[in-house]
Formats: C-alpha cells, sequence, structure tokens
C-alpha cells in the first residue's frame, strides 16, 4: 500500500484548526504510520516554537485528534491506565530555549507512540544553560543545565499537579485554594509530593537527592517492591543510597542547595570524581585522569564560574594540578 504523505504546511493548518475534513483524515492516517514519528515531533516541535502563544483552534485541533485516539477501539489487553488530562488548554509561554516531544501515555497500544507530543509539552535546557519556567498555578521552576521539565499539554489534573524530570531543578510551588497536591516525578519508583514550598531535586543516571528549603515535602519511594515514605523537614537533605532507600541527612545549609542558579558551586569534601561527573552533567565536558587515585581527593570551597573551563581551571589549580589537553580530550594530571 503506497504511504501516505503530507507537508509540513498541511500540519501547521490542521493544527491551527484551518484544515478541511479531507486534510484532517490525512493528518490523522499519517500520524499512526510508525515510520513518520520522528518528523511528526519535529514539526510539532517547530509549530509551537514559532506560535508560542495560546490559541484557541490550535487547542480545539489538540483536544480533537487526543479524542479521537482515545475513542478508537484498543484490544482490551492493550489497555494501561495510569491516570487523564483536563481538557482544559493553558497558555503557554514564550521562551528562549527550545521545546521538543516528551514521554508517558495513559494508553499503551496501536499508535500509543504518536500521542506523546500532543499530551506533554517538555522544556529541555542546553548544556551550560539554566532557565525559569512558570507553571499554570503561579509556580516556578528553575532549570539545571542539560534538563527535562515534563509538563501536561492540557493543563494540570482536577486532584494533582504531577510534572516528571529529568535532570536537576529548583521548585517553588505556589499554594491552591483547594489544597491541590504538588508532584515530582523522577522514575516510576521516586516521586516528592508537596503543597507549597521550595526545594530542588536532582534526578540524574549517577544518583537522586532532594534538598529542602522551607515547607515540607513527602517522599514517596519503592525497594525492593515494597512502597515506603519520608518526610522531610527544612534544612534536610534525602539522598537515594545504592540499595533503593533514603538517607536523610539533617539541618544542611540551606544556602548550598541550587547554587547553580547563580553560576555557583559549593563544595564540601567533594572528590574529584564528583565534580568531573557534575562538569559533565552540567557542560558536557568529559575529564579524564592521568591517575586513579587523583578520583579520591577533595576539595572544599564555594567557586563561582561560568562554564566548564573556568571550574576546571579552579579545581587543578585549587588541587596544584595541570590540564592537559590533546585534540578533544582533556587530562587532570598532577604536576
Amino acid at each position: 500500500m503506497m504511504k501516505k504523505i503530507i507537508s509540513k504546511y498541511t500540519l501547521f493548518e490542521y493544527l491551527a484548526g484551518r484544515a478541511n475534513p479531507l486534510e484532517r483524515q490525512l493528518v490523522e492516517d499519517w500520524i499512526r504510520e510508525k515510520d513518520n514519528e520522528e518528523t511528526f515531533s519535529q514539526w510539532l516541535m517547530e509549530y509551537e516554537t514559532k506560535s508560542p502563544q495560546f490559541v484557541p483552534d490550535q487547542d480545539a485541533a489538540i483536544k480533537s485528534l487526543l479524542h479521537r485516539l482515545e475513542t478508537e477501539p484498543v484490544e482490551e489487553s492493550s489497555k494501561t491506565s495510569v491516570g487523564h488530562v483536563r481538557p482544559n488548554f493553558f497558555s503557554a509561554r514564550s521562551n528562549s530555549f527550545w521545546l521538543m516531544a516528551a514521554s508517558v501515555t495513559f494508553v499503551v497500544g496501536f499508535g500509543w507512540w504518536f500521542r506523546e507530543p500532543l499530551q506533554y509539552k517538555t522544556y529541555q535546557t542546553a548544556y551550560g544553560q539554566t532557565t525559569d519556567v512558570y507553571l499554570e498555578d503561579g509556580s516556578r521552576v528553575a532549570l539545571n543545565s542539560n534538563s527535562k521539565l515534563k509538563i501536561p499539554r492540557l493543563g494540570f489534573d482536577d486532584k494533582v499537579r504531577n510534572v516528571i524530570l529529568e535532570g536537576e531543578a529548583e521548585f517553588a510551588v505556589s499554594h491552591t485554594i483547594d489544597d491541590k497536591r504538588f508532584v515530582v516525578k523522577t522514575s516510576d519508583d521516586f516521586q516528592v509530593e508537596v503543597l507549597g514550598t521550595t526545594f530542588s531535586v536532582f534526578a540524574r543516571p549517577r544518583g537522586t537527592k532532594v534538598a529542602l528549603k522551607s515547607g515540607s515535602v513527602r517522599i514517596d519511594y519503592s525497594q525492593n517492591n515494597e512502597r515506603k515514605e519520608v518526610m522531610m523537614e527544612p534544612g534536610d537533605m534525602a539522598v537515594v543510597d545504592p540499595a533503593g532507600a533514603v538517607q536523610l541527612a539533617k539541618k544542611q545549609d540551606t544556602n548550598t542547595f541550587a547554587t547553580w542558579k547563580e553560576q555557583r558551586y559549593v563544595f564540601n569534601s567533594t572528590s574529584v570524581r564528583d565534580i568531573l561527573a557534575m562538569i559533565d552533567e552540567n557542560f558536557g565536558q568529559k575529564v579524564k585522569l592521568s591517575h586513579a587515585e587523583i578520583a579520591e581527593r577533595t576539595i572544599t570551597g564555594n567557586f563561582k564560574t561560568k562554564n566548564a573551563d573556568e571550574l576546571l581551571k579552579t579545581v587543578s589549580e585549587v588541587l596544584d594540578m595541570k590540564i592537559e589537553q590533546n585534540g578533544d580530550t582533556i587530562i587532570l594530571k598532577n604536576q
């Protein structure tokens, strides 16, 4: 069977609510083709970047497509419910950083993949970039570099405000009249729930931790297939250990939380291994060591730097080491 082909202009007209019935059918058939996933995501991202403000017809078009997908026959064995979204589009804000298609769906089965960019909008920062995201409820999220924040495209649920974080961010959560819960999910096994507070979350491949500045939060997590929870107070820092348990450190200095917002890095007997991992996470710069024992050396101090080069230079000066570069390879070695 011949594959259907549509133009970018046709998709944009569809999203703007200006497509005729034939064009609407062509677009929806085209979206259902798995081979078109990448193109659809790229074009949707481009459309949103060019049209960041709320447009009622765009709202209607997206809600219409979601409704059609929801009412399509799906085999009973393939249905998996993980919640719903409220059909109330919120005003998108113009941002200097780019938006891309995101993840998580509420129905698994035929065509699940192209529901993703319609249901969730992802704010993503590049290496070395930080930015603020303002949510519809008045909450602010300071997003660290190389991080993603996913929010429901059609607005928060009636009972809970769910967001998904990959990377690192500080949240200043607004309280709602109806005490609506605010939940930050970092994985299927870990989430942070709050009402109104300021806290930061670190969720990267090398670990997960939560630091609370004000208010109170509850951490829900899974260990050995058993659901557990931990309550936090201001000044607490929770770290997930290798066994999956949450270790709570009390009375930490809240001034050291999320200092990356000020391009400031606070180290307290921090190992070179952790510092180099942080440089890789925030700036995308990998650094090798000439000798393995260097990784165990530690640094204590408060350093303000703008980029990976400045931070690495600071580390080398404090440790009385030198930096050697060979092509794209950077090596930290003894003098």
